[in-house]
């Protein structure tokens, strides 16, 4: 019974260091936590005129930390006119900006910001 007792003891510690030897703890967290408008909101400009500032948004991980390297998508929602590019990149420190110059007719314009997996953001600007 003794012996029993020490080879289950055995086996019970092997099944520990087993266990302990194939956990690891990963902290790098690579997912993008939130896109959030970092300038270029709210302007106003002429018909067929460059914004006098570009759009730009924040691209933050999960950590709180700036991603550089993030692909943003952009797009026109409503009022026309066109985007310097349809996509664009983070730089280091987590921003990414595009350019805008407003359609033809006067009213509201809303350009669109998406970064996969993440809710997309609007910037609503002014065409006079």
């Amino acid at each position: 019974m003794l012996l029993f007792r020490k080879r289950l003891g055995a086996i019970g510690l092997l099944i520990a260091i087993g266990a302990f030897a194939g956990c690891s703890l990963n902290t790098e967290v690579t997912g993008v936590g939130q896109v959030s408008t970092y300038a270029g909101d709210n302007q106003s400009a002429p018909v067929n005129t460059l914004l006098p500032q570009p759009l730009q948004v924040l691209v933050i991980s999960q950590l709180g930390e700036p991603m550089e390297n993030v692909s943003v998508n952009w797009s026109i929602g409503a009022g026309g006119g066109s985007l310097s590019s349809d996509v664009t990149l983070t730089n280091a420190q987590g921003i990414a900006s595009v350019n805008y110059t407003t359609g033809p007719t006067s009213g509201h314009a809303v350009i669109i910001a998406q970064v996969n997996g993440v809710e997309p953001l609007s910037f609503d600007e002014t065409i006079t």
